[in-house]
C-alpha cells in the first residue's frame, strides 16, 4: 500500500503546478458549470462527472448519479477527494500501479502547453470497492474544458466490469484533433518487469497462437523449458493465463 505522505506529495506537485503555470477557469464560473455538468449527466446516467478536486478546490463538484457507479453518495466522495482518502477505496494490488499512472500523467500534462490540454484525454484502468465490499473495474478518464479563457479539469467514471476483463492497471493518452486518436499507453507492471531476450521471444510466439511443441521448436528448447519460462512469467506479472500475460506485458 502507498503511504498517505508519497501521495500527498504526488497531490501538492499537482497542485503546484496549476496555481503556478495554468489559467484556470475559477469560482466565478461555478453557477455556469454546475448547470452545464447537472445537463450532462442527466443525458449520459451511467456516466460519473466530477470537478477535478485537485485543479479546483472551490468549485468541486460530483454528479448526482455517483451512488450507481460508486455505491457512495456525491458528498461522500467530495468529503473524500483527497488522493490519500481516494486511494483507501483503491484495491490494494493496484495502488503502487495507479500511483505511478498519475505520476506518468502528472508529467505528460507538463510537457504539453496549458493551452493545449484540452486536446488531451487520459483514461486510468483499475479496481475500486464499493461499500459492500465489490470491486468494480473503473474507467477514471480525465479531460479539460477550456472556459472563458481558463481551464477547467474534470473526471468521467464508469464502472465497466459488465462490459471488460480487468488486466491490471494502465493509463491510455489519447489526443482529440479530427478524431480521438490514441497515442500512448502505459503499463507500470510491466515497465517495473522488462521481460529479458528469451522471454520477448516466447510472447512473440504466444500471440501468434503457436502452441507448446511449436515454441519449443522455434527456439530450440524443450517444451519443459516452455513450461518453465510461461510459469515464471505468470508469477513475474501475477496473472493467471497467457491472455492476462499479453494484455499486461504484450
Amino acid at each position: 500500500m502507498i503511504r498517505e505522505e508519497i501521495l500527498a506529495r504526488e497531490e501538492n506537485k499537482v497542485v503546484s503546478y496549476i496555481e503556478n503555470c495554468v489559467t484556470r477557469a475559477g469560482a466565478e464560473n461555478k453557477e455556469e458549470v454546475l448547470e452545464l455538468f447537472d445537463s450532462i449527466y442527466k443525458l449520459f446516467p451511467r456516466w460519473v462527472i466530477a470537478i477535478c478536486p485537485m485543479a479546483h478546490p472551490d468549485i468541486y463538484y460530483v454528479s448526482e448519479n455517483a451512488p450507481h457507479v460508486f455505491g457512495y453518495s456525491s458528498d461522500y466522495l467530495i468529503k473524500h477527494a483527497r488522493m490519500e482518502k481516494f486511494f483507501a477505496h483503491v484495491h490494494e494490488s493496484d495502488h503502487a500501479d495507479l500511483y505511478d499512472c498519475f505520476s506518468y500523467m502528472r508529467a505528460y500534462l507538463q510537457s504539453i502547453p496549458p493551452a493545449e490540454h484540452q486536446e488531451f484525454r487520459t483514461v486510468l484502468h483499475y479496481r475500486f470497492r464499493k461499500p459492500n465490499g465489490q470491486y468494480i473495474y473503473l474507467h477514471d478518464e480525465k479531460a479539460t474544458l477550456n472556459l472563458r479563457g481558463g481551464n477547467l479539469y474534470y473526471v468521467l467514471f464508469r464502472d465497466v466490469t459488465e462490459e471488460k476483463t480487468f488486466h491490471g492497471v494502465k493509463a491510455e493518452l489519447f489526443r482529440q484533433k479530427q478524431s480521438l486518436v490514441k497515442i500512448d499507453e502505459y503499463k507500470p507492471r510491466a515497465t517495473r518487469n522488462p521481460l529479458s531476450k528469451r522471454e520477448k521471444e516466447l510472447l512473440s510466439f504466444i500471440k501468434q497462437g503457436l502452441s507448446t511443441k511449436e515454441i519449443a521448436w522455434h527456439l530450440n528448447i524443450s517444451p519443459h523449458t516452455v513450461r518453465n519460462i510461461k510459469s515464471k512469467l505468470f508469477e513475474k506479472y501475477n496473472v493467471g493465463n497467457s491472455i492476462e500475460l499479453l494484455n499486461i506485458a504484450g
